[in-house]
């Protein structure tokens, strides 16, 4: 259960870095991305981050 738990957290971040990754590339080929959604991004992966970190023992 606990290793389901920790890959659930694992593909959770890797999903808000590829979110943020094509949220960034808009950034850069139209300008049209507002700074509030990079930012809501970024606090996105350091909680998903976080998350799994202290899943695996790391506080």
């Amino acid at each position: 259960m606990a290793k389901d738990l920790k890959d659930s957290k694992f593909n959770e971040h890797l999903d808000a870095l590829e979110r943020h990754k094509q949220l960034l590339e808009e950034l850069h080929l139209n300008s049209n991305a507002h700074l509030d959604e990079v930012n809501g991004s970024l606090e996105r992966i350091m909680l998903t981050l976080e998350e799994y970190l202290k899943l695996v023992g790391i506080p």
